[in-house]
């Protein structure tokens, strides 16, 4: 039986499957003992492994805790393992973060071997620098980044320049210290990216490269690649120039501190201050540019964990990217595409990243959804990004925005990495590439090194459509861990609320329920159909296509984007859920009469009737 306060045991990981080839698994679970025998009984279900060298002798019995098999187990020995780490007492929310993080398919601990390879390099020395490195100690640079970053691959510089401005976009030279099939080099393809999760970072790189040799930190020398280029007063770039450099940053400013420079009462030394205001400037020239020409303007939250002064979790928050966060984005793009372009101009072997039109059946059921609201898409193709972009500011001033800009972005398709370059519909460019984060993702290095064999003369990259593939798995598996850790923190804070009645936002329309996200708590839950029924006394049906349930005798109807007061009823953990049901008192918020999206969703009601319909006789559709 489960000892009190332990956490029920937690479903299988969707990640499973695609374990990275040397992550150890499992790689958590809980420390027992019984007279000598000491031993960790993994989570999820596995052997036990026994604890011989003293490593747990200073940690409690029913503690959770890291390990790592040292022996595994044989026909005539047991499996044995070593204590790493005591992540902390049973029935803790920060414990059970730190064990659902330590047992994701990803490698923590790096090989010997690599550490050792990035401990023997030198500190930046400009006398052993390349001599076609550019000295650009001379222009000004700063970094901004969250406040807790800690590796920073981008520095940015900008001066007044006739009715423009002239960029620098200067990124870490990861590529002279990570070399072709190097044992570092090696690693960093086998993780692909560094995932950033509550408690810990999985990094891509080891720690003497991304926090040190390779991160821009204020007054200290590095190699950099620079991409430099002017901004004219109609946003365009020109005069753009891509070469080696080495840079010295003059200052860490975080995305807070940009926003007060943004409102003008931010105090900085006048000359970061003025790379910033220039930056900020050169930002918007670019930006109306881009958007001029259809790129999608997307304003949605994303979800954050919080923790309290003392450590311990507080809640999941939704938060809005601040204008700061667009003056780098807008400079990284410009660098981005430009690289990209000096890629195919130079007929260079690179990577790139692709964002394909919206699948034709996602922008009909766009299209059906707009018309409840009087909004349309004339076109019938996807690929018209032009008039998607003016659909997103029409969506944008309507009351269900949020929710309206959910239901756009699942239209979108999946961006991925490719060898070929397809263009990316999101941001409505001809060609893009991943050139400013080589710290954290192994595509940006692959652009480093393609541009590095083109300087010095060596041949194009080989087995680029491979590395492309497994690059856009690791983004996927990293952006799983991500969303399976964000729900997992936010299903511990919703478990401490069961009982209270709370206002939602209905997000999803699917045919088991609404999902609904309540307004302080940045996760979503289900209110079950059947729940509906109960309520009303009706039997509602499920129009998917227009994202709306629908009363049968009543016509009283659920939608996406309305509001909708509840009550939490129950969470499973282990499952990730949050289960609602309607709150006890008054009418419900979001329930409106349609008679006219009846018309509009006819198709959509009948194949949603014929599915409740089976549902019902337990039979399968073929």
């Amino acid at each position: 039986s489960r000892p009190k306060g332990q956490p029920q045991r937690r479903r299988p990981n969707r990640l499973e499957g695609h374990r990275v080839a040397d992550a150890p698994s499992p790689s958590a679970g809980w420390l027992r003992r019984h007279k000598n025998a000491v031993w960790v009984e993994p989570e999820p279900e596995a052997p036990p492994q026994f604890v011989k060298d003293g490593s747990a002798d200073e940690i409690e019995t029913g503690a959770a805790v890291r390990f790592e098999v040292t022996q595994p187990s044989t026909k005539i020995r047991v499996a044995e393992a070593t204590i790493l780490e005591n992540l902390g007492s049973a029935g803790d929310d920060n414990t059970q973060l730190k064990m659902a993080e330590a047992n994701l398919p990803l490698p923590s601990r790096f090989p010997e071997k690599v550490t050792a390879q990035a401990e023997g390099f030198d500190d930046v020395d400009v006398d052993n620098s390349d001599g076609g490195r550019r000295d650009l100690r001379h222009q000004l640079h700063v970094t901004i980044d969250g406040e807790h970053a800690r590796d920073f691959d981008d520095a940015v510089s900008t001066v007044q320049e006739r009715d423009g401005y002239r960029v620098w976009v200067s990124i870490a030279d990861v590529a002279s210290y990570v070399k072709p099939r190097s044992a570092i080099d090696k690693e960093a393809r086998l993780r692909g990216t560094s995932v950033y999760l509550p408690t810990q970072v999985f990094p891509m790189l080891p720690e003497r490269l991304s926090n040190g040799l390779c991160s821009l930190v204020p007054g200290e020398l590095r190699f950099t690649l620079t991409c430099e280029m002017y901004v004219g007063a109609d946003g365009e770039r020109s005069d753009i120039h891509i070469y080696p450099s080495l840079i010295c940053s003059a200052a860490r400013l975080t995305y807070t501190q940009v926003q007060s420079l943004i409102d003008r009462d931010e105090d900085v030394p006048k000359k970061v201050n003025a790379i910033v205001q220039n930056a900020i400037a050169a930002s918007r020239l670019l930006r109306e540019r881009r958007f001029g020409r259809g790129s999608l303007d997307l304003e949605i939250p994303e979800a954050e964990v919080i923790f309290k002064k003392s450590g311990k979790l507080a809640n999941v928050v939704g938060r809005t990217p601040l204008a700061a966060h667009q003056v780098i984005e807008d400079l990284m793009v410009a660098a981005n595409e430009s690289v990209a372009e000096y890629l195919l101009d130079q007929s260079l072997a690179g990577v790139y990243r692709v964002h394909p039109p919206p699948p034709e059946d996602k922008w009909t059921r766009l299209r059906t959804w707009a018309k409840q609201y009087g909004l349309s898409l004339k076109s019938k193709s996807s690929k018209n990004g032009m008039e998607l972009a003016q659909f997103l500011k029409k969506v944008k001033q309507m009351r269900q925005a949020e929710a309206g800009q959910m239901m756009l972005l699942r239209s979108l398709s999946r961006a991925y990495y490719s060898a070929e370059c397809e263009g990316h519909f999101g941001l409505a460019s001809e060609a893009y590439a991943h050139f400013t984060s080589p710290i954290r993702r192994y595509p940006d290095l692959l652009v480093h090194r393609a541009l590095w064999n083109h300087w010095n003369g060596k041949s194009r990259l080989r087995g680029l459509d491979k590395l492309a593939e497994s690059s856009s798995e690791a983004e996927r598996r990293a952006v799983q861990a991500e969303r399976d850790i964000t729900q997992l923190a936010a299903c511990l804070v919703a478990k401490k609320r069961i009982g209270e009645e709370m206002k939602t936002t209905i997000v999803g329309v699917h045919p088991a329920g609404l999902f609904v996200r309540p307004e302080d708590l940045y996760a979503d839950g289900l209110v079950p159909i059947v729940e509906l029924s109960r309520r009303d006394g009706e039997y509602f049906e499920v129009w998917e296509d227009a994202q709306t349930v629908v009363g049968r005798n009543s016509r009283s109807s659920y939608r996406l984007g309305d509001s909708l007061k509840v009550k939490l009823v129950a969470v499973n953990v282990g499952m990730r859920r949050i289960n609602f049901e309607l709150a006890s008192m008054g009418p419900p918020v979001g329930a409106t009469n349609t008679s006219k999206g009846r018309r509009e969703t006819k198709g959509s009601k009948k194949r949603a009737a014929d599915k409740q319909a089976t549902r019902k006789s337990g039979k399968k559709r073929r």
